[in-house]
């Protein structure tokens, strides 16, 4: 009962699926975050169902692209597109740290967040339109993408105290990394199989690299910098069954 309520908690801390009422509170945000990846694998599958459906049922590969792309952010609550606008909004228009720390605090949405999002949403619809046979991928992304910000979480330092990033830096422990890993592995190997078994190490690798670069830029890695690391890894996924 208990790993169900940390699911639940997770589901409704991620996506707008609707949870039952008793798991609707988070008491405990560290018990959660192992469940990440597993809650993408429900998204995924959500979006896999209904690309399948538009596709080969109702409209064009681009409108159908466009249209779970929507459906995408929608699902998410925009709550990972909404980090991606606020890190690059700091990055591109601060001169230090401190500049941009205080940047990405400002709610309103500047141009190169504006930039960074319509760039995402995009590319997401173009390479899904492209995607043909592979449309495992789409189900795959949310996964490697909420995998991605466990990783980063676990080994890379927080930008401000008693932020977001700060709050699950402290409770992200080893335990929660090996069930994401395990769900990311699981993930993987049904749904791209020996094909896909190269994301197992491009995925870390594109963490190590962003959040290098991001800790280089603002001294750390922020709540808004793990949502970015999970658009751009998801983005990342796509990219990669398009090339196969």
């Amino acid at each position: 009962m208990r790993a169900l309520g940390d699911f639940f908690g997770a589901l409704g801390f991620l996506t707008i699926l609707p949870c039952p009422k008793r798991f609707a509170s988070i008491d405990d945000y560290s018990r959660i975050c192992g469940w990440f990846p597993i809650v993408g694998a429900v998204l995924g599958g959500i979006l896999h169902l209904v690309a399948r459906f538009l596709f080969f049922a109702v409209l064009s590969p681009l409108a159908a692209a466009a249209s779970v792309t929507v459906l995408w952010a929608i699902l998410t609550r925009g709550l990972h597109l909404d980090g991606l606008a606020d890190t690059f909004d700091g990055i591109g228009g601060g001169y230090d740290r401190e500049s941009r720390l205080a940047i990405m605090k400002d709610s309103r949405l500047g141009t190169f967040g504006g930039i960074a999002i319509a760039s995402v949403l995009l590319l997401k619809s173009s390479l899904l339109s492209g995607l043909g046979g592979h449309l495992q991928a789409l189900w795959l992304a949310p996964v490697t993408g909420r995998w991605s910000m466990i990783i980063a979480m676990r080994f890379f330092p927080p930008a401000r105290p008693g932020g977001m990033g700060d709050t699950f830096r402290a409770l992200c422990r080893g335990h929660q990394l090996i069930l994401a890993s395990l769900a990311a592995l699981w993930a993987v190997l049904l749904l791209g199989g020996l094909r896909g078994l190269p994301l197992l190490v491009i995925v870390p690798a594109l963490v190590y690299l962003l959040s290098r670069w991001l800790c280089r830029m603002l001294g750390g890695l922020t709540g808004d910098s793990y949502g970015a690391l999970c658009e751009i890894t998801e983005l990342a996924t796509l990219v990669f069954f398009a090339a196969l």
